[in-house]
């Protein structure tokens, strides 16, 4: 067994046991996939999946004849694993596990849905903060308003206050001649 086969196998073994910690569906799959050996052929390395009391074990070796193989490159399993396409993959044997197979690896999301949400909710908190800012903007314009009116109301008040005063001194200069 060469390095890459055995980090290949670890690879493939982690990403199962990952998705089995965290997803109740791969787990019942898992457990419909008893006793079924499954070959990933990736550029003549070949790694073998077996499905045995609710786990997946992996090798690299086996004399048993595999339920299902797929081979091909790195990124042409990986798509026949992760999407519904079997892009230039070689796929043996009963093709019904692919599916099963399917529902351990590929995302419990779509993407494009994911995607969608995603943009929406980002359309969301773009309008909010342009109301925000408008809201913001218009509050400063209305309060400079009243700053202004303010500070006009004052002046008329001073001159208010001065005539109120000069009236005053004229009446007091009348009563005291």
């Amino acid at each position: 067994m060469t390095i890459l086969q055995s980090t290949s196998a670890s690879a493939v073994e982690a990403a199962i046991k990952a998705r089995l910690a965290i997803d109740p569906q791969a787990r019942a799959t898992v457990n419909e996939l008893e006793g079924k050996l499954v070959l990933l052929n990736v550029e003549n390395n070949p790694v073998y999946v077996l499905f045995r009391d609710g786990e997946a074990s992996v090798a690299t070796y086996t004399e048993n004849e595999p339920d299902l193989s797929i081979a091909g490159s790195v990124v042409d399993v990986g798509k026949t694993l992760l999407t519904d396409l079997e892009s230039n993959t070689e796929v043996d044997g009963d093709s019904d596990l692919l599916e099963h197979l399917r529902k351990i690896f590929k995302p419990s999301f779509d993407a494009g849905s994911l995607a969608d949400k995603v943009q929406s909710k980002a359309e969301l908190g773009v309008a909010a903060a342009r109301s925000t800012i408008e809201g913001l903007a218009s509050e400063f314009t209305v309060n400079r308003k009243d700053n202004a009116q303010i500070e006009e109301l004052t002046l008329q008040l001073r001159e208010l206050q001065k005539a109120v005063n000069q009236l005053e001194d004229r009446i007091r200069a009348l009563e005291n001649p």
